[in-house]
């Protein structure tokens, strides 16, 4: 499957992750707000010009920064 960030992913589309870029630190910030390798998310909505991306995690939806968002790597479902 096409692996993408989680901002290229589009509105509404869910995507499995795949992978996280970034250090131990934002790994471990992440996992505590239930997105971590294998876990299914659906992307919500996006502001544009790297704005928050909305997801929802589980039961729980999340709003992350463009930056974040972009080190999260999707594999679509």
């Amino acid at each position: 499957m096409k692996k993408i960030s989680l901002v290229q992913l589009k509105p509404k589309h869910k995507g499995r992750v795949a992978e996280i870029l970034g250090g131990a630190n934002l790994q471990s910030r992440l996992m505590n707000m239930g997105i971590y390798k294998g876990r299914e998310v659906t992307k919500v909505s996006y502001m544009g010009l790297k704005g928050p991306v909305v997801i929802k995690v589980g039961r729980g939806i999340l709003a992350l920064g463009h930056g974040i968002a972009s080190k999260v790597i999707i594999e679509g479902v």
